[in-house]
Parts: structure tokens; sequence; C-alpha cells
């Protein structure tokens, strides 16, 4: 799958790259969706192994990883370990219907996490504030 990038900045131009993983395609698809209309450069991958290949192959940043927790094969928390070892600038924020993965979230500092139903509002908050963390106002 070669994805559709268009280039947006939270402060100015500069092409933000997000990592949107979930292995339901309709979740994916509208996430993915409102984070391009948003104008973020988004990629897809509907698993970890998936994620890992488009990491690698990616010759850019990406600032943020945006994944479901819990997957076949690869959890979301595994994915996050391994394409964070080779871009250690890379924000994470997790989503999850389940929920006790909701409750176990809560009780971890510094975990991001969204619960789906994913809110716009909450998803386009957090993902700036992150970017913006990390790149300065």
């Amino acid at each position: 799958m070669d994805p559709v990038e268009r280039i947006h900045s939270v402060t100015d131009p500069g092409g933000i790259t997000i990592l949107v993983v979930d292995d339901e395609p309709d979740v994916r698809a509208v996430v993915a969706d409102m984070l391009r209309e948003a104008g973020y450069s988004v990629l897809e991958a509907s698993s970890g192994p998936e994620a890992l290949d488009i990491g690698a192959r990616h010759p850019g940043d990406i600032r943020l990883l945006l994944t479901d927790l819990i997957m076949p094969g690869m959890t979301g928390r595994m994915l996050a370990d391994a394409l964070g070892a080779n871009r250690p600038g890379m924000a994470v924020i997790f989503m999850s219907g389940h929920v006790d993965d909701s409750r176990q979230a809560a009780r971890e500092p510094g975990l991001h996490y969204l619960r789906k139903p994913i809110d716009w509002e909450k998803l386009e908050s957090m993902v700036r504030d992150l970017i913006e963390k990390r790149t300065g106002p």
C-alpha cells in the first residue's frame, strides 16, 4: 500500500507524519481520514508487522504513532517499543475499545490513551499537544 501523504504542521508548514495502526479497517480509515482532513500526512498499517515495515521503508520522520492496543500477533505496546527503538523522538497515543485497557491506562503515568469510539476533539487536541511538546511552538 502506497499511502497518500499531505503536508501540514501545527505551527508552520513542515510535514508532520502520523502512522495510524489498527486491525479494524473501518476504524483505521475514519481516524486516518480525520487526520488527513486536519492536514497531517498519514501512513496506515493494519498490523504491527506491517507498521514496522512501513517505518523501516519511510525515509522521513514519523512524529506520532497512533495505535490500537489489542491487535493479533503484536500488541500496540510491542509495536511502540519496537518502532520507538529507531525513532526515539516519536510520540505515541494508544487507543482501545476495551474497558480493561482504559482502567490500566489510567494507572500509568505518562501514557497517552484514547478510548474508542474516538472523539475527534480529544484526538485533535492530544495530537496537537504531543507534537508541539516535541517540536516547540
